[in-house]
């Protein structure tokens, strides 16, 4: 297992490899094309043409027609840079009356036909050996013979080296890149069906995936275009800045990415938004730099958040592995490879074909331009267009119902310590079967987390083996429910009023609450206010997924009891707060509220739980304490409170529950 997860990271980082010298050789022409006819981006855009079209064939995406990512947008963007690769070869040079411009088509055909017969020839020469790597090393030499024959082309002496050096660079690179293009290839031709395709979660993370991965390569190719004409004047150590920063960009990517796995509890949905967010503040920033110094900076922010999108990528391709079990099929760490393979090509064919277009209308417009100098539309498209990718990536990823709570689930079940039928059912109609995911809760999580700063303690106190267990925590109005969905470090469900899931109920339930204390506010303005409120507020607390609990008789008490004892059937968690209010006279009002620095009386109903599940079950179900402070910014979970079925069942309740409100007190200290 260890040996096949190893070699899938290390593939994963050989097909990046190819992607990243694709960047360097773009360089490469940009270089070319800018001291030839002095306009880099004509060279830029026939390298994008040629990559775009070596990928399609090479790769042998276009068997991949079914695909519903390969749809009508894709094949508009194919069929648009037909023309627009005519239209640089053929209409170019006789508008802009640069016949020189034929040097440079050639050079990018050069590159080309270097790429395509470099990967035909590593497929040949799969096998590892000293014969393999000299024979490789040969061909590279041959085709250096072409390069040394075109660069008298160049006037420039400086020009003439660095483009030797970096011929030879790229292509040494090349030869020691495993046989990518020539193994996915076969892979999709041998393969008669896609075993995740049908998969549910998996659709939303191959879509999560093809937009930040458009959105970072099209964020460097809007960079290097950026750069390389910023200034009207040819500067060939403007290049080698460039590819230095590629270079640095791949350093502390790796370097970060590293790091993060080694620790590897934080790869999550989180990390993957705040990866985004050090991206995107890098993305812009770069783009206003005034020195060395501020391009370190954001260069570095860029990087870090590469490194965090490009882990919870990986950490969640792994994971369907697991999420392929719930559905009954057989996937491989190869299988899991060639999936991501997949969706990386697309994105570079996709990201390629919208530079293209933006880069092959500035080419025609820049030779009617006296000084050329960056259009205004331009700088805003190389900032705006990557973020709005990158924006459709993170709703995609809001959607993902694989999160940190739920593969806890398929994990336990996975290894065997909750393995039924119901839960079996229960992961499937989450992660394989088409299901509506609500997002509120991640929402919030995010935006409120940064303002609490809870320390976190008693992880070593949750026995994870038996679970599941239930969670009880203190009110403190709205401080320990609020605490407890940001920092409960396990899935669960919460029991939740009634009242509160209900949008009109919520809007009554708040006003008479603390809406109608509001001053200056008359009872239907009051109401009106309060039916604003309960629109977002049942939306975030139905994303829970909530159990609702409603006190008023018997019945409906027992059919709360009921459905809690199936979800811990199910797997699930629950999180409940029987913490009794005390009432409160608030002006000529009555009404209720909890205790903000203490734990008030339990109510003893929920201990009936443990029996109910005994009975179910066999297994004695445990209920941990928890204290959330707000003065001691600590959120705290106890030892557990264990039922036993020995014990007469009214006097095990009441033990149950005075337990655990003694250790809550004990928390609160």
């Amino acid at each position: 297992m260890n040996a096949n997860r190893k070699l899938y990271k290390i593939r994963l980082v050989l097909s990046l490899s190819n992607v990243n010298a694709d960047f360097m050789q773009l360089i490469l022409c940009m270089l070319v094309s800018h001291s030839i006819i002095g306009n880099p981006l004509y060279g830029a855009a026939l390298f994008l043409f040629s990559s775009i079209w070596t990928i399609y064939f090479e790769s042998n995406v276009r068997r991949l027609s079914g695909d519903r990512r390969f749809g009508g947008v894709m094949w508009l963007l194919l069929v648009a840079s037909v023309f627009a690769g005519l239209a640089l070869v053929f209409l170019y040079p006789v508008m802009a009356h640069m016949l020189k411009a034929n040097f440079v088509s050639f050079f990018v055909l050069l590159v080309a036909a270097r790429n395509v017969l470099s990967w035909k020839v590593n497929g040949s020469l799969s096998r590892p050996g000293l014969r393999s790597r000299l024979y490789k090393g040969l061909f590279q030499v041959l085709f250096f013979l072409p390069c040394l024959a075109f660069v008298p082309v160049l006037t420039d002496r400086t020009v003439m080296w660095v483009v030797l050096a970096g011929f030879a660079l790229t292509g040494f690179l090349l030869s020691f890149q495993s046989s990518t293009m020539a193994s996915l290839n076969k892979y999709i031709g041998n393969s008669r069906k896609d075993k995740l395709r049908d998969i549910a979660s998996y659709k939303v993370f191959s879509n999560m995936a093809l937009y930040a991965q458009i959105a970072l390569s099209l964020g460097v190719l809007m960079y290097i275009c950026y750069i390389s004409f910023s200034t009207p004047s040819f500067d060939v150590y403007r290049y080698l800045l460039m590819a230095v920063w590629i270079v640095v960009i791949l350093l502390l990517s790796g370097l970060s990415n590293r790091l993060i796995e080694r620790n590897g509890k934080g790869v999550t949905l989180g990390m993957f938004i705040a990866g985004v967010a050090f991206w995107v503040v890098g993305s812009v920033m770069m783009f206003r730099v005034r020195g060395i110094l501020d391009m370190a900076l954001w260069t570095a922010c860029w990087g870090v958040g590469l490194a965090c999108i490009t882990s919870a990528l990986n950490r969640y391709n792994v994971d369907f592995k697991m999420v392929a079990r719930i559905a009954d099929r057989k996937v491989s760490d190869r299988d899991l490879y060639f999936r991501a393979l997949i969706t990386q090509s697309l994105a570079v064919i996709i990201s390629n074909a919208v530079m293209l277009l933006i880069v092959t209308i500035w080419v025609f417009v820049i030779p009617d331009t006296h000084e050329p100098r960056i259009p205004g539309i331009f700088r805003q498209v190389s900032v705006q267009l990557p973020v709005v990718f990158m924006i459709v990536s993170v709703l995609f990823a809001l959607r993902q119902p694989l999160d940190e709570r739920s593969r806890q689930k398929l994990v336990n079940y996975s290894h065997g310590t909750s393995r039924n039928k119901s839960t079996k059912q229960n992961l499937r109609s989450s992660f394989v079967e088409k299901k509506r995911v609500r997002f509120g809760v991640r929402i919030l999580a995010f935006f409120v987390k940064p303002f609490l700063h809870l320390k976190v303690s008693g992880k070593e106190n949750m026995d994870m083996e038996n679970f599941p267990s239930v969670f009880v925590c203190n009110h403190g109005i709205i401080y320990g429910p609020v605490a407890a969905v940001i920092y409960l470090p396990t899935y669960f469900r919460p029991w939740i009023d009634r009242k509160m899931v209900d949008r009109d109920m919520a809007a009554r339930e708040m006003y008479s609450r603390f809406i109608y204390r509001i001053p200056l506010l008359s009872k239907s303005a009051g109401m009106r206010f309060a039916r604003f409120l309960a629109r977002p507020v049942t939306w975030a607390l139905n994303s829970f997924d909530p159990i609702p609990v409603e006190k008023n008789n018997l019945r409906n008490v027992m059919s709360t009891l009921d459905v809690t004892v199936e979800v811990l059937r199910e797997g699930d968690n629950v999180l409940i707060f029987p913490e009794r209010p005390r009432r409160v006279t608030r002006g000529n009002k009555e009404t209720v509220e909890h205790l903000t620095d203490s734990v008030g009386k339990l109510f003893t109903g929920f201990a009936s739980i443990g029996k109910l599940y005994y009975d179910a079950t066999g297994k004695c179900l445990r209920f941990y304490p928890i204290y959330a402070s707000r003065q001691g910014h600590t959120f705290r979970i106890g030892k557990p409170v264990v039922y036993d079925p020995s014990v007469d069942p009214r006097e095990e309740k009441q033990r149950i529950a005075n337990q655990l409100h003694d250790k809550m007190l004990e928390l609160g200290k």
